[in-house]
């Protein structure tokens, strides 16, 4: 049996890190370790993870770097040499109590070592079947056809998550990506690869790391290990115009790295990709869309 280290990267949220250690010590497979790598301005999550290491074996670390993906490479460093897999969990998010015990089983049976990364299904992300429109869209980026094109990178770094409708051979669903909402890694190729050094709140740097070791192994979302995400708030997420320029801004950084796009093609793909964005935004109006959408062009 794989033993396995648990990673948390925070940010000035103590009550939602409590509420997912909670969920961490329902497990019925529990991690050789939980590191919490933490980038607030106060102590009150150094003084939670002391409470909390009287009943689970969580380290707390502090971070310069108010950056997700930095602090979760600090995190992987720090891990004992023993954990085979490493699981990366972000702080408002509680395990069903079998999650992890599904995920690691995964790595057991992979006597060849071919399994890179499992993530693990997020109960609040229903994603449909996309429509007709939409699927029209992503075929033009792709330049194929896919019924809903789940767990797919394509175009100018378009990844969408699965719609669990897709073949899952043993609860398994093949992907070219997965998300850190909840994920897990074999240790050898994630600290090969290992997130991009991207500020903040970091989007896509899931992408830029899973899309790397998915060239060297195999990727899975698997459909019975969930979790549920409670969509914590902090100060990194309030400047809605300055997390739209992050996205555009890394999303162009995974086409130009990981997918190999430069120049002209890069170009004209980007922009169609941000016009049906501004349709999206428009059509769905979610509340500081105007802010954005400003972002989205900046």
């Amino acid at each position: 049996m794989h033993a396995y280290s648990l990673i948390i990267a925070t940010f000035e949220r103590p009550e939602d890190l409590a509420v997912t250690l909670a969920g961490v010590e329902k497990q019925t497979r529990r991690p050789a370790e939980i590191v919490v790598v933490d980038s607030s301005r106060d102590e009150r999550t150094k003084k939670l993870c002391e409470e909390w290491s009287t009943r689970l074996p969580v380290r707390w670390f502090f971070s310069d770097a108010k950056s997700a993906a930095k602090q979760r490479n600090q995190g992987a460093e720090l891990c004992s040499p023993t954990s085979e897999v490493l699981g990366f969990m972000d702080d408002d998010i509680t395990l069903y109590a079998d999650t992890c015990a599904l995920v690691c089983e995964v790595f057991d049976t992979d006597s060849a070592g071919e399994v890179g990364g499992v993530g693990v299904r997020i109960d609040e992300i229903q994603r449909a079947a996309p429509s007709r429109l939409t699927r029209l869209y992503f075929r033009l980026q792709a330049g194929y056809s896919h019924p809903t094109f789940g767990g797919r990178l394509f175009g100018p770094a378009i990844n969408c998550l699965p719609c669990y409708t897709e073949p899952a051979e043993n609860g398994l669903i093949h992907s070219q990506w997965l998300n850190s909402g909840c994920v897990f890694y074999r240790r050898e190729p994630f600290l090969r690869e290992r997130f991009p050094a991207f500020d903040g709140y970091s989007y896509m740097e899931d992408v830029h790391c899973s899309a790397r070791i998915a060239k060297t192994h195999r990727l899975y979302f698997h459909v019975n290990a969930r979790c549920s995400h409670r969509e914590g708030t902090n100060s990194l997420k309030r400047d809605i115009i300055g997390l739209a320029r992050q996205r555009i801004a890394n999303q162009r950084i995974v086409a130009r790295d990981v997918l190999g796009m430069h120049g002209a093609r890069l170009a004209w793909k980007f922009f169609l990709h941000r016009l049906f964005a501004t349709f999206t935004i428009v059509r769905q109006r979610n509340p500081g869309w105007a802010q954005d959408l400003r972002g989205t062009w900046m």
